[in-house]
């Protein structure tokens, strides 16, 4: 086995850093709407679409960094 071939921590660390700002920013948007609906109830349908819409851009990040260092690291231990 070649060093090159080892996996380096830092990226694992990256992409866990990155799985956690995603779910912060999603955290973030989730506080907002929830604060504006009950002052705005005329609006409920568009901000509930909207915090759809974002999460499923956020889990859509967070699926791709998954895929993209399980590709990476798993044909490493075959």
């Amino acid at each position: 086995m070649e060093i090159e071939e080892i996996p380096v921590v830092g990226k694992i660390s990256h992409s866990i850093n990155m799985i956690i700002a995603n779910f912060i920013l999603l955290g973030f948007v989730a506080l907002i709407l929830g604060v504006i609906i009950p002052f705005f109830p005329q609006v409920l349908d568009v901000l509930v679409a909207a915090l759809l819409v974002v999460a499923a851009v956020i889990f859509f990040n967070i699926a791709f960094i998954i895929r993209k260092y399980k590709n990476r690291y798993l044909d490493f231990f075959k």
